[in-house]
């Protein structure tokens, strides 16, 4: 039996990836801040291995608290599945004084990875971020990565967080090159989630499901035959070309996770 993490595994695409792997008979470990919600989860799958970690992706601390825990009671994991994250339209900061859309969709991903890895199996290991189409906006100010020095866009910061998540998908290959671990990134389609509330005139009859978006995830975590190698970008059951230059650009991926370093270094 493989087992998996899936964070942000309480709602949404992330719920639906709890599901689908329980079923599918591996031992699921998913994070997420509501554990009655978690509870109900495990009460409605209860013919199924499952276990919660309540985590905060906002506080660094909470993630490092729950790492701590996971390694305590698994000595291997096969498969991460990045999934949790917001989309902020107004300024917020996370606990640690961090401005939202960057902190908890690319620097509490980065942290909870890098803590997690070590128990990933080198032979097998898969590691899936979960970025999006916004990236193509091609936004990105390493000077003023929080943008406090201009008037802020809360798409634009998700954009800019969803292209660093690539980025980072890019770099930690690298790091973990010494091994088999595949390192990709899934753009998951625009589904109806709590996540694209923001999203104005949408029109919810014409937007999949949670599940629909879901499907990018399980292929990069289970297919054989065309996830064979890391820095793929894939939507649904298939490479997606429409992944832009800026994002596969090795030397920005290198200034991100240089930058991002500073900002975890205590925490790592």
């Amino acid at each position: 039996m493989k087992t998996i993490i899936i964070t942000g595994g309480t709602s949404g695409i992330g719920l639906e990836l709890v599901k689908y792997f329980a079923i599918n008979n591996y031992e699921v470990i998913f994070t997420g801040r509501n554990i009655e919600v978690a509870n109900s989860i495990i009460s409605n799958l209860s013919n199924y291995k499952l276990t919660f970690f309540q985590t905060d992706f906002a506080s660094f601390e909470s993630i490092d608290n729950s790492i701590k825990q996971i390694k305590s009671q698994f000595k291997s994991i096969d498969i991460l599945i990045n999934n949790a994250g917001v989309w902020e339209m107004e300024f917020k900061e996370t606990s640690n004084g961090i401005e939202v859309n960057f902190g908890v969709n690319h620097l509490a991903t980065m942290l909870f990875t890098l803590k997690i890895s070590p128990i990933l199996n080198p032979l097998t290991g898969r590691i899936i971020n979960t970025s999006s189409g916004a990236h193509r906006r091609n936004i990105i100010d390493l000077d003023d990565i929080e943008w406090r020095k201009k008037d802020y866009d809360g798409i634009a910061t998700y954009s800019q967080s969803k292209l660093c998540n690539i980025l980072f998908t890019r770099r930690l290959s690298k790091e973990v090159s010494n091994t088999n671990i595949l390192v990709n990134t899934v753009h998951p389609g625009y589904v109806k989630t709590k996540l694209f509330n923001n999203m104005q005139d949408r029109n919810w009859d014409n937007i999949p499901d949670a599940f629909q978006g879901a499907r990018s995830a399980i292929f990069a975590a289970t297919d054989t035959k065309i996830v064979t190698h890391s820095n793929l970008y894939i939507y649904q059951e298939q490479i997606d070309p429409n992944i832009t230059a800026i994002a596969q650009d090795d030397n920005l991926a290198d200034l991100v996770w240089d930058l991002s370093k500073t900002y975890l270094n205590k925490y790592l």
